[in-house]
C-alpha cells in the first residue's frame, strides 16, 4: 500500500515542479520585458504640473508644421484630417524606434493621438504606409 502511494506521489511532485517553473519563467519574462521602462523611468523624472500642447496636423499628405520645438513634458497631438487612415511610426521608415512606449499607432481619418514628450532630443515620425508624410520634433530640457 505504501509503495503504491509513493508511486502516485512522484507524478504529483513532477507536475507541481513544472507549475512552479512555469510561474517563475512567466514572471522572469515580464520582468525582463519591462527593463527599458524601468531604465526610462529612472533616467527621466516624472512630469508634474501643466505643460504646453503642440499640434501636428496631417492634411493633404503633408504634416504641418513639419517641425515642432517643445520642452520636456509637453504633449504632441498628431491629428489625421485626411480621408485615409495612418499608421504613425517613430524613426525612419523600416527602422522604427519607440518613443513614450509607442512604436506605431493607428490613426483613423479625423482621428488623433497624443504622445508625452519625455525624452530630450530630436525625433522623427512618419506614416508607415506613406513615408513622405513625415514630421520632426525637438524636445529640450
Amino acid at each position: 500500500m505504501m509503495a503504491k502511494r509513493n508511486k502516485m506521489l512522484v507524478p504529483v511532485l513532477i507536475f507541481t515542479g513544472i507549475i512552479i517553473l512555469m510561474v517563475f519563467t512567466i514572471w522572469g519574462a515580464i520582468w525582463v520585458s519591462n527593463i527599458d521602462k524601468r531604465k526610462a523611468a529612472a533616467k527621466f523624472p516624472p512630469c508634474t504640473g501643466k505643460h504646453a500642447i503642440h499640434k501636428a496636423v496631417i492634411e493633404g499628405d503633408k504634416v504641418a508644421p513639419r517641425h515642432t520645438n517643445a520642452k520636456r513634458c509637453d504633449t504632441l497631438v498628431i491629428t489625421n484630417t485626411d480621408e485615409q487612415p495612418r499608421i504613425i511610426a517613430f524613426g525612419v521608415h523600416d527602422e522604427h524606434v519607440t518613443y513614450d512606449g509607442v512604436t506605431e499607432r493607428y490613426v483613423s481619418p479625423e482621428g488623433e493621438f497624443e504622445v508625452r514628450l519625455i525624452e530630450p532630443g530630436s525625433f522623427r515620425f512618419h506614416d508607415h504606409n506613406e513615408e513622405d508624410v513625415t514630421g520632426t520634433f525637438t524636445v529640450s530640457q
